[in-house]
């Protein structure tokens, strides 16, 4: 090899060396074709984790991705302590949770522990044109029996929710006159609605009564189903309703769309241009904090109901959007809350889809704390709870309406101007050991919704 040729060499390595020492180091998550087929949405879920999630600057950053083989269990690792409600689902899942699709024998059901001390199972609300409807269920059913096994054993035995998740079952109820009754059942895709139940309350319902009250049962806040509000409202509109009942006793949240829609039409005339909810972001995104886009302002529409006075129903399963409306309307109008405490989620997501900003067919979707939502005092860190006005227990014995004891307590409140003493207690069907507890919704991870989708120029 000749000086000249060596020189050369001895160049090009050098040239080499350089551009490796200059260049971005590549990761597996980096290349899109190596070994790690998810390699591409891990980096998208870091970016996002590592910037406008609330907590970003305590994500962990030295984590070894390549061996996380699930972009559900990636994401996990990636949440603070703190942080008990982000949460992700695949893109299916979402565009079913927006359509309201949903595989169910078509109830919810719990128990009525708390004040009650009682551990059977219960029906506390049915779909309509379900399963279950369709075999004349009601609230307040007790379930006593599934494949002619008592509950009470599975229960004890930890094997309820195994067992009632199947495909199939026989099931035996009892209803609220004490009469049993079984059938089998299947579970199928059901089209539920966001509201189970709109009524009028007047003084022959409730001798009395001074004007006619509004009950509006609201389940899920979704922005694919405002004709739910729309239509609910226009009925309480033509009925020239004084006062409202909305009840939020099992609603989750949902949509900001939905909220601020419902919100528009309940606000009082006075409460014109203020504001219900305001974002409160990280750092990085603290100047957005301003901005009218991130404020949720009260703008009446035609058909606002001029209402004297609003009562709010609250539980545990009362989170997200649902505690948004309780927070913002509370400084604005006459708001009463009864029940017991909300769920304590004061926060919010932006919806964000992998693919980025692919909302139609998304193959995930993503929903992290990006910001804190107080009311127009500032008000919103509740993060145990909004404490109601009046307590009372749920009431799990009876269907929704005029036998139910809220709604009975809020119709002597009207009348008297007090709220009457609790109910008593039933006679249990089993009493209370830890091991006969089922799992509600508002128990599981991920519980509780107040989304929006952001939009930036």
């Amino acid at each position: 090899m000749t000086k000249n040729n060596l020189k050369q060499l001895v160049l090009l390595i050098l040239l080499f060396v350089t551009i490796a020492a200059t260049s971005p180091s590549c990761t597996k998550e980096d290349n899109p074709n190596n070994n790690d087929p998810i390699s591409s949405v891990k980096k998208y879920t870091f970016n996002i984790m590592t910037d406008i999630y609330y907590w970003y600057k305590d994500v962990p950053r030295n984590i070894n991705s390549a061996s996380i083989k699930t972009v559900e269990a990636y994401f996990d690792t990636l949440l603070v302590d703190i942080d008990r409600w982000s949460w992700m689902m695949t893109g299916q899942q979402y565009l079913n949770s927006e359509s309201g699709i949903v595989e169910s024998y078509g109830i919810s059901i719990g128990q009525p522990i708390d004040y009650y001390e009682d551990y059977s199972v219960r029906v506390r609300y049915v779909f309509p044109n379900s399963p279950m409807s369709e075999n004349n269920v009601k609230r307040g059913y007790e379930l006593t029996h599934i494949n002619d096994t008592p509950v009470k054993t599975l229960v004890e035995n930890s094997t309820f929710n195994t067992v009632y998740a199947q495909k199939s079952n026989s099931f035996t109820f009892k209803d609220n006159k004490g009469k049993s009754y079984s059938f089998s059942a299947s579970k199928r895709v059901l089209n539920t609605r966001c509201s189970l139940k709109t009524n009028i309350y007047g003084e022959e319902e409730f001798p009395g009564l001074p004007h006619k009250v509004g009950y509006f049962h609201y389940l899920t806040f979704k922005a694919g189903m405002l004709d739910d509000i729309h239509n609910a409202m226009k009925f309480f509109k033509n009925s020239q309703i004084k006062e409202l009942i909305l009840d939020l006793r099992y609603n989750g949240g949902g949509d900001g769309q939905a909220s601020s829609l419902l919100a528009n039409y309940i606000a009082p005339a006075s409460a014109q241009n203020k504001i219900l909810a305001k974002k409160e972001h990280n750092d990085r995104y603290r100047s957005w904090d301003s901005e009218e886009t991130t404020k949720t302002v009260i703008e009446r529409i035609d058909g606002a109901l001029d209402l004297d006075r609003l009562f709010i129903l609250t539980t545990k399963g009362s989170a997200s959007a649902s505690e948004v409306i309780l927070n913002g309307l509370d400084p604005l109008m006459h708001v009463v809350q009864v029940g017991s405490t909300t769920y304590g989620k004061p926060n919010g997501m932006y919806v964000l889809p992998f693919p980025e900003g692919n909302y139609e067919t998304p193959q995930y979707v993503f929903l992290p704390i990006c910001f804190f939502s107080v009311n127009s005092e500032g008000y919103g860190h509740y993060l145990d709870g909004i404490l109601p006005d009046h307590y009372r227990p749920d009431d799990l014995y009876h269907d929704f309406g005029i036998e139910d004891d809220w709604i009975k307590s809020i119709m002597h409140y009207i009348i008297e101007g007090s709220f009457p003493p609790l109910p008593p207690k039933p006679t249990a069907t089993f009493t209370s050991l830890p091991k006969n507890k089922i799992t509600l919704p508002e128990e599981r991870k991920g519980y509780g919704i107040y989304k929006t989708k952001l939009k930036r120029d």
